[in-house]
């Protein structure tokens, strides 16, 4: 029997009543399952010796929603309304997607972890968009159209206005280093990226994960793991 394409998905620390623990919403899993994919939960990575180590093991890599980056990245101070990311994590995100990019591996990174994406290549956020000109709601799971530009997500997702979701309140602002939007909201918030240096590196704004009983959206992580196949 083939092996499945083995995909590390990244996860949360959660620190509860003096203990602490890695988090990871089942979403993620099934759909990669779904996919047929092989689920890892990705560890932290102290070092970039470590996150090397691990991707070498894998065949696609996961970058999961989570709170805010820390805008000292991109130069800004923290919003008011800003949650920062455990810097545990925020520090072992940054050097796995620094790895998965030097490496090539196909990369799917989903709401914070498209904030990332854009971030490590030197790109901002809009630490709050509510509070710009326009914009509309983007919190709570509300469902509104995208506009999609020529691009392998609308390849992949077969439409060129679909309806996705929204649970954030930050959006990539100045896009990073051999980054594309490829998909923005009716109110101009960026939704998706791709990136022009790298075989399967796709960034979006929304979470598929949630939006499983949808094809379209089945076929983002079906691209995924089929890409990451073919490294094996």
């Amino acid at each position: 029997m083939k092996r499945k394409p083995r995909i590390g998905i990244g996860c949360k620390l959660v620190e509860e009543k003096g203990d602490v623990y890695f988090k990871l919403d089942r979403n993620y899993v099934r759909s990669v399952d779904r996919a047929g994919g092989t689920p890892l939960l990705m560890p932290f990575f102290a070092d970039a010796a470590a996150a090397r180590a691990f991707l070498e093991t894998l065949d696609g890599v996961l970058f999961t929603g989570g709170p805010d980056i820390n805008p000292c990245r991109w130069n800004a101070k923290p919003h008011p309304k800003t949650q920062l990311i455990h810097p545990e994590r925020e520090k072992s995100d940054f050097l796995a997607l620094g790895e998965a990019l030097r490496r090539d591996l196909p990369t799917l990174a989903i709401c914070c972890g498209c904030q990332e994406l854009n971030v490590v290549l030197g790109g901002s956020l809009h630490q709050h968009v509510t509070e710009l000109p326009g914009v509309k709601k983007h919190s709570g799971g509300v469902l509104h159209e995208i506009e999609l530009a020529p691009s392998k997500t609308r390849d992949i997702l077969g439409a060129a206005r679909p309806v996705v979701n929204s649970w954030h309140h930050q959006a990539c602002e100045r896009l990073g280093r051999g980054l594309v939007r490829t998909a923005a909201s009716p109110d101009g918030l960026v939704e998706g990226l791709e990136s022009q240096r790298h075989r399967f590196v796709l960034g979006v704004q929304w979470h598929p994960e949630r939006m499983q009983d949808e094809r379209r959206q089945r076929a983002l992580f079906g691209a995924f793991v089929s890409e990451s196949a073919k490294l094996r």
